[in-house]
């Protein structure tokens, strides 16, 4: 089924390697890619409040997923996913809109890497940078199996595991 739409939550802490690979996951199946950030930036570059901001960035995002998802599109949604609505929330669209749900938790163990990416990356207005790396914040995943990518490797090699758990891989 290598053109069946899925949605797919990419979910790991800042600077984890999740949006990188959630673009070339979107390059490499035609995938519309919706990064959480791009919405609370612009909420609070309108002026909103960073908790109207976060609100309105999640609602927008999921509403967009599924809008999408009803247009025949798959969705890959980039956020860290540090509450148990997002996995939830995520779940319930793919029901809704009959289409399998998929979770992809990245990770990178190597501190100083993350350091590194952290302090290397373009910065938007809602991305935390290296002071995140004191608060241990921990991804919430669903209760089924997901795959977990360790973003130390080569991100050919995180693309090929990510693909092979998708059903796209050739």
């Amino acid at each position: 089924m290598p053109n069946q739409q899925f949605l797919l939550q990419m979910a790991g802490t800042p600077g984890s390697g999740k949006s990188a690979l959630a673009r070339l996951i979107g390059r490499s199946t035609k995938a519309v890619v919706l990064d959480k950030d791009v919405l609370k930036t612009a909420a609070l570059e309108a002026g909103a409040e960073e908790k109207l901001a976060s609100g309105v960035a999640y609602d927008t995002f999921f509403a967009l997923a599924s809008h999408l998802l009803g247009q025949g599109w798959s969705v890959v949604l980039d956020s860290p996913s540090f509450w148990e609505t997002i996995p939830k929330r995520g779940n319930e669209i793919a029901t809704e809109r009959h289409v399998p749900y998929f979770f992809i938790e990245c990770y990178c163990d190597d501190d100083g890497e993350l350091a590194r990416r952290l302090r290397e990356r373009s910065r938007m207005v809602s991305q935390p940078g290296e002071e995140v790396l004191d608060e241990r914040l921990e991804t919430i995943t669903p209760p089924d199996a997901h795959l977990r990518v360790d973003t130390t490797q080569p991100i050919d090699h995180s693309l090929s595991l990510a693909l092979d758990y998708l059903g796209r891989s050739d």
